[in-house]
């Protein structure tokens, strides 16, 4: 999504995403301070800037031990509100209220696939194919290897053997809107073999290439020109509006867009649209939340992290001693509640912001209403993956170095497939889902160390690895 410094959704005022951030959380600190009193935030935001990535976790674990969580979720979902807001030439509003503005729809074009409906899912792991007859034996490997939670490989489990006919799944008639259509981790064309109708928005136009491909079915639909979350959210709510017309929406959030605090713009952006659309016309809101961000353990992650902590290598053993691993353990406990301490310092202040803030604690948010009837709220966390927005020699060392971590990190591919199928767990299962507890994290969540000091450890062994990308971190 293009970034747009003069006009559009912006941050307010002078925030950077850093003392944004900072402000969301003293202001939530500041409502529950009793609650809040273990989180240890700074109250200068340069000391904050400095020391978010241990700050997260401390704050999400006293969140999670206290008894009003669901409202300290609310409330920081709100403060984010005032934080991201719109700027035009009458200066700056709430995304709220600058969504209230009637705009045009744009208009659509749309293309009918010939394909018969139904998506055929398959997965590659370990080198083998999973298809779908196989999906349940998948879910038991990924449970046992500890890539993903007991949860994921009950929902992966129900899909294979509840939900697939014939080893297919259909969605036609289904309407599917997917914002940042064009992300490597959207699953757009896995909907579309699955027959459903697909409203695509992001700003490069679908491929061509998928017109003429065989296996497609389903009708997808487009704007003509490029779309700018950033710059055209009144346009993007009034087609949102225009294509659901009486029916409810499955509303995908994927777009991301790194550099300018654009990832915390765009998913405040994302999140009002959701809001602003009535209620009756959203059936689902999905979206992917990374493992690095601060994550609610439960005693069964803590004791296979400690499981893996008895179980390591002689060598990862003594380079903890030596302190190459970090202080502490890879939770912070606040009582009988614990978050995981996987924030990494070089993705930033605003990818932070945006999984902490405007992922997790808005699902948690929009799920905790679901009896008023809110949509349902598929929030999985997805495992590391090797995208083009991970194209930094760091993250690429790392890649290379976190087998010897035990660490498992995916390719786009992989995890379209396997998050694809999650959803539709969450989007069809008789009970609604609860987020976060469905983690396909590639051990993340079971490492006993800090992420950030064992992001180091797993990058030097890439890059003895692979001295190559040396050269890369010298250019930057």
């Amino acid at each position: 999504m293009a970034n747009c410094p003069s006009g559009g959704v912006v941050l307010a005022g002078s925030h950077s995403a850093s003392s944004a951030l900072h402000a969301v959380l003293a202001e939530t600190e500041a409502a529950f301070p009793s609650a809040l009193l273990d989180a240890g935030l700074p109250e200068n935001h340069e000391v904050f800037r400095r020391t978010y990535p241990e700050v997260l976790p401390r704050y999400e674990a006293a969140r999670l031990a206290s008894t009003r969580r669901a409202d300290i979720a609310r409330y920081l979902a709100g403060a984010l509100r005032k934080v991201v807001v719109w700027r035009g030439s009458a200066g700056d509003l709430p995304l709220h209220d600058a969504l209230e503005v009637t705009a045009s729809a744009l208009p659509l074009q749309m293309h009918a696939f010939p394909g018969a409906p139904g998506w055929r899912p398959s997965v590659v792991y370990r080198g083998k194919k999973w298809e779908s007859q196989r999906l349940a034996s998948l879910a038991s490997l990924l449970v046992e290897r500890c890539v993903a939670t007991p949860a994921a490989g009950e929902a992966l489990t129900w899909v294979s053997e509840e939900l697939l006919c014939d080893g297919a799944v259909t969605l036609s008639g289904r309407k599917i809107a997917v914002l940042g259509a064009a992300a490597e981790m959207a699953p757009t064309r896995l909907w579309l073999e699955a027959g459903a109708d697909v409203l695509w928005l992001d700003a490069q136009p679908p491929p061509r290439s998928w017109r003429d491909s065989p296996g497609m079915s389903g009708r997808l639909f487009w704007p003509a020109g490029s779309v700018d979350l950033l710059a055209q959210p009144r346009e993007v709510l009034a087609t949102l509006r225009a294509f659901a017309s009486d029916r409810p929406l499955d509303v995908g959030l994927y777009a991301y867009a790194p550099g300018h605090a654009r990832e915390l713009r765009l998913t405040a952006a994302m999140n009002a649209l959701v809001d602003a659309l009535p209620p009756e016309l959203v059936g689902s809101v999905t979206l992917l939340v990374s493992p690095t961000t601060p994550t609610a353990m439960s005693l069964e992650d803590r004791r296979a992290m400690q499981m893996r902590l008895e179980a390591r290598p002689g060598w990862e053993a003594m380079g903890a001693r030596l302190g190459a691993m970090g202080k502490g353990h890879g939770v912070v406990v606040s009582g009988d509640a614990a978050a995981s301490r996987t924030v990494v310092g070089i993705q930033g202040a605003s990818y932070q912001a945006a999984q902490y803030i405007g992922k997790v604690m808005a699902a948690e948010s929009w799920a905790g209403m679901a009896e008023e009837g809110c949509p349902r709220v598929s929030a999985n966390t997805a495992a590391i993956t090797r995208t083009r927005s991970l194209a930094h020699p760091v993250f690429a060392a790392a890649f290379g170095g976190a087998a010897a971590l035990g660490v498992e990190t995916l390719e786009p591919r992989q995890s379209r497939s396997i998050n694809g199928l999650l959803t539709l767990h969450d989007w069809l299962h008789p009970e609604p889902p609860v987020p976060g507890n469905v983690r396909v994290h590639g051990r993340i969540h079971t490492l006993p160390y800090p992420l950030e000091s064992a992001l180091r450890v797993a990058a030097t062994i890439g890059f003895a690895r692979s001295p190559w990308l040396l050269a890369g971190l010298i250019r930057r």
